[in-house]
């Protein structure tokens, strides 16, 4: 009996991708050497590796100088206030860029994910010209800036 195998490429190709943040699960291989992880996965959305899958793993510890507290608040768009719960499964679909980095072991991982960025609720509110642009209004006393 012969068994055939396909050699992976180990990973995406260092770069930066769009991506959407597609979830979280426990990761448990190597417990007994590493400890419980976590299995971060997001999919390029646009480019060459479109539909393909980048992933990290991180340790279940969370703090702000952890890389899954990172990656929490990189998805949050913002700060997680200590004793704050987050639950990865509502970042779901938060679409932005992953850096993808090599590994020692020549495979790859994201290394850092950058959130699309939010417009402001005062940017959501400006009317709009009908034609996708933000109409411009006439500055107003109280709008006009002094330098």
């Amino acid at each position: 009996m012969s068994l055939e195998f396909t050699m992976g490429s180990g990973g995406l190709p260092v770069g930066s991708y769009r991506a959407e943040f597609v979830g979280a699960e426990p990761y448990e291989e190597n417990v007994e050497k590493y400890g419980q992880g976590v299995l971060l996965k997001w999919q390029v959305t646009d480019g060459e590796q479109i539909g393909n899958e980048t992933t990290r793993i991180c340790s279940t510890k969370m703090t702000p100088r952890t890389a899954l507290g990172k990656f929490a608040v990189a998805l949050k768009g913002g700060p997680i206030a200590p004793g704050e719960s987050f639950a990865f499964g509502n970042y779901v679909g938060v679409a932005g860029n992953v850096l993808v980095e090599g590994t020692d072991s020549g495979g790859s991982r994201v290394g850092v994910f950058l959130r699309d960025a939010q417009p402001s609720p005062q940017a959501r509110a400006q009317p709009s010209n009908g034609q996708g642009q933000v109409a411009m209004q006439p500055p107003t006393p109280e709008r006009v800036e002094q330098f």
